[in-house]
């Protein structure tokens, strides 16, 4: 081949090979709505916990329902648009229907920072990476990136698959493996489930402890102390 046709080649091959990269890069989907970040967007959860207690060596349950709002935008502090997130309670009556004439009692507000790499929440104060971005299967990602609490590896496990969730069927979820640690005194098992269009739709912490070390018998079937908590949408929309 002569050498002008050569460079020819050489010269299209590289043109084409930079299309190919960059039209890849266009229909790549980054998994950003798997936080809607809509104002009026809201999930309602619900949630029940287990509070097992070392002081007076009893159990406690808890059940009630969780509303999370995204009631404005604003810029942060490094001029970043974020969400306002109202959180919202709901304490059943005692007899059945649980929640027909209960109202929504404001309980906290956190904030969340959906960054083109990233999305930070921040709860009590504290900075979490929730996920990263584009999403991708067994991805790992410190979690405590932006706060002094230490190192914890979070996972994607199982992405773009299909949920159903109570009474919620959802067409594409991304599960999060936040904390998966056990030993002979504590066991923590924190994880979370996102749907696209809808956000954050289950959460689960389990992270107990016991001070003996009975190797013969798991520490989750002699627990001390901690907590079993578990978020689970009821129900999501825009208001």
């Amino acid at each position: 081949m002569k050498p002008l046709r050569l460079i020819l080649f050489v010269s299209v091959f590289a043109f084409l090979l930079f299309s190919c990269k960059k039209d890849n890069n266009l229909h790549l989907d980054f998994g950003y709505a798997y936080f809607p970040g809509d104002v009026g967007r809201y999930v309602i959860y619900d949630a029940d916990s287990i509070v097992y207690s070392e002081f007076n060596h009893d159990t406690v349950e808890y059940r009630y329902q969780l509303k999370e709002v995204i009631e404005s935008i604003f810029p942060d502090n490094e001029g970043r648009p974020s969400a306002r997130i109202e959180r919202y309670y709901q304490y059943p009556k005692a007899t059945a229907p649980y929640y027909d004439n209960v109202s929504w009692t404001l309980g906290n507000v956190c904030y969340a920072t959906r960054t083109q790499f990233d999305l930070e929440r921040v709860e009590n104060n504290i900075r979490y990476v929730n996920f990263v971005f584009p999403i991708k299967n067994y991805e790992q990602w410190n979690g405590n990136a932006q706060n002094t609490l230490g190192n914890w590896e979070y996972q994607f496990n199982g992405i773009n698959q299909p949920m159903t969730l109570g009474s919620s069927r959802f067409d594409s979820t991304v599960t999060v493996i936040q904390r998966d640690t056990s030993n002979l005194l504590i066991h923590q098992f924190y994880k979370e489930v996102y749907a696209k269009n809808a956000g954050l739709v289950y959460k689960e912490i389990f992270d107990v402890y016991d001070n003996s070390t009975n190797i013969s018998v798991p520490v989750v079937d002699r627990i001390l102390g901690g907590v079993h908590y578990r978020l689970t949408v009821n129900s999501c929309g825009r208001q």
